[in-house]
């Protein structure tokens, strides 16, 4: 779909847009959406270095000055390079094919230290899990029409983090306008070295690209689009019931796992964690709330290091797996009305009686 939206619409069929999500069953659905809404060239890898090795090598194949992708959609909590590892590359490091790249931060992980980092590292924007078709063409949108002017300063290269102009009172500044520099051109930086805050202030060319004007609002997609890619979301619900069924189960042969090896209890938590987050993301999209609340309770019981585990930590780590594996038998959608009530309440009973003391007999 090259028009999404008619006569006036953002020229989408004109953009790329770079996917980088280790999740392949994820990956494929922001893919599809995007496509959908009228994107029109999508790439996705797997992982930050892989993100980082068809950046450069696109790079490489490109006329000089010809960025390699548009924006960049990118999950944060990944292994080995993540999104955060990422960024920081694409602000900072030499070898980056343009530092002022759009990068849109999705992850199901939007607690407030994650949004801090993802911020403070020159993130144009967050998208919590879940999603809908709508928040992402909404963001992605903003982020091309609206793009905010970029800040280099002392420990920050980045969108400036102000998403509003308020005057500030002058014995309040850190910084007079003397000692600002502003750029208009990403070419011209000449003495930048001289100020402490240099503000660049550049043309919106991917606007401009897109079609859209300086004085526009932000465009938004005909509901007819948004619907289209709603639905393509949840054609995939049950691709999404199969995928967290291997999942669930993986996970439960990690928590009986515990019991074993000891020396095995740091990564096979570590392993738990990483699963719960993905689950925690994932259920709203595809009409399971449930599932969303119950691994968000996992993630959170197995934050932190853990060289060892209790029986009553195993206890509380296999309520949460039959938790989940209750929703999912019993398709239990929304939020489950009086079955989903108990079964929360159900969870909460098991998390109320297990974080109390074991007793010094109870084994380990």
């Amino acid at each position: 779909m090259n028009d999404p939206g008619g006569k006036g619409a953002p020229k989408l069929g004109l953009l790329s847009v770079l996917v980088v999500e280790d999740s392949a069953f994820i990956r494929n659905v922001l893919t599809a959406t995007l496509r959908t809404i009228g994107v029109g060239a999508v790439h996705a890898e797997a992982g930050g270095a892989e993100a980082i090795r068809f950046l450069e090598e696109r790079r490489a194949a490109l006329p000089p000055g010809t960025a390699p992708v548009d924006v960049i959609i990118t999950d944060l909590v990944m292994p080995e390079v993540d999104g955060l590892m990422l960024l920081r590359w694409l602000r900072c490091s030499p070898k980056s094919p343009d530092r002022f790249l759009p990068v849109l931060m999705l992850s199901g992980a939007a607690d407030r230290h994650y949004v801090e980092q993802a911020r403070d590292l020159g993130a144009t924007d967050f998208i919590a899990k879940p999603f809908s078709a709508a928040i992402i063409a909404s963001r992605l949108l903003a982020a091309i029409a609206r793009p905010r002017r970029f800040v280099l300063a002392k420990g920050y290269f980045g969108p400036d983090r102000r998403r509003t102009q308020r005057p500030v009172a002058m014995d309040c500044r850190m910084t007079g306008p003397r000692e600002i520099l502003v750029v208009h051109s990403a070419s011209k930086t000449a003495g930048i070295d001289r100020f402490p805050v240099v503000h660049f202030d550049l043309p919106n060319r991917l606007g401009a690209k897109m079609g859209i004007a300086p004085k526009d609002p932000v465009p938004t997609l005909s509901d007819e689009v948004l619907a289209a890619a709603e639905a393509e979301i949840q054609n995939r619900a049950g691709d999404y019931t199969t995928w967290i069924a291997g999942e669930v189960d993986e996970l439960a042969r990690r928590v009986d796992r515990l019991g074993g090896d000891s020396a095995a209890v740091p990564a096979l938590m570590a392993q738990i964690n990483r699963s719960a987050h993905e689950m925690r993301g994932q259920g709203g999209i595809f009409g399971y709330p449930l599932i969303t609340r119950i691994a968000k309770s996992l993630y959170e019981a197995t934050q932190g290091g853990f060289p060892a585990v209790t029986g009553n930590e195993r206890l509380l780590l296999k309520a949460h797996v039959d938790a989940i594996k209750a929703v999912m038998a019993g398709r239990i959608s929304g939020d489950g009305g009086a079955m989903g009530q108990q079964l929360l309440a159900s969870l909460d009973r098991a998390k109320r009686k297990y974080a109390k003391p074991e007793s010094e007999g109870d084994p380990a």
